[in-house]
């Protein structure tokens, strides 16, 4: 499980807001957590020399 904090504008909280009371869900968290399946997101460390073995390895991950 992992938690994050997302500090919202306020048009971007007006919308989770709607999402919320269109799909009939509970919470801004639930409704967010919906959202986010709409997204595909490739993460790549920036940190690592791209040529590590830790690099190559999680890329097949």
């Amino acid at each position: 499980m992992v938690k994050i904090l997302v500090d919202l504008s306020e048009k971007e909280d007006k919308l989770v807001e709607i999402y919320k009371l269109v799909n009939e869900l509970k919470t801004k968290q639930e409704a967010v957590k919906h959202m986010v399946r709409y997204f595909e997101v490739k993460i790549t460390p920036k940190n690592l020399k791209k040529d590590e073995k830790y690099y190559k390895k999680a890329l097949k991950f």
